[in-house]
């Protein structure tokens, strides 16, 4: 139950932090032109690239927790 919680605070804390990073770091205005249409697909294609890469962040953090737990563990 504890472990359900925390894999999806620490998801939804690294996708805000992706997504952030995106809006913040990139002029996307050199990169596309800047109309309405292009505008709305920009904040979707925003939103997946941010889901995937805190997805992955998450779940790399996560995994390095838990093999360092199960690393304690077998040392005691």
């Amino acid at each position: 139950m504890i472990l359900n919680i925390v894999t999806i605070v620490s998801n939804f804390i690294f996708i805000t932090l992706f997504y952030q990073l995106f809006v913040d770091l990139f002029d996307w205005s050199k990169m596309i032109k800047m109309s309405p249409q292009n505008i709305s697909k920009l904040k979707v294609f925003i939103l997946l690239i941010s889901i995937v890469g805190g997805y992955v962040v998450s779940h790399f953090l996560l995994e390095v927790i838990q093999l360092c737990q199960s690393i304690f563990w077998a040392l005691q």
